[in-house]
């Protein structure tokens, strides 16, 4: 999928997000108390961490954190249900 789309970017975004999760699921677990911070911070730091030519096509696209932040608590709901964790 291409990045230079929204839905492209967005993809990109989650992948991220889940191989992170799965890495580190001592930080993005159901016992984490800090489980939306941390998601919120992992976001953070994508969106903090791009390179110019990523930041050039996030404004051509109009893509801002709140997506950032979207896309990656998506991904974490995804990664919980793939891995059989209740989210309550």
């Amino acid at each position: 999928m291409s990045k230079n789309s929204r839905e492209g970017v967005k993809h990109a975004i989650q992948e991220l997000a889940i191989g992170n999760y799965k890495s580190y699921p001592e930080e993005y677990g159901v016992q984490v108390q800090d489980t939306a911070v941390n998601v919120q911070s992992l976001a953070k730091g994508y969106w903090d961490s791009r390179e110019i030519k990523e930041i050039q096509r996030d404004e051509k696209l109009g893509i801002h954190l709140e997506d950032y932040k979207q896309w990656t608590q998506e991904a974490f709901v995804t990664f919980m249900k793939n891995h059989e964790y209740s989210l309550s």
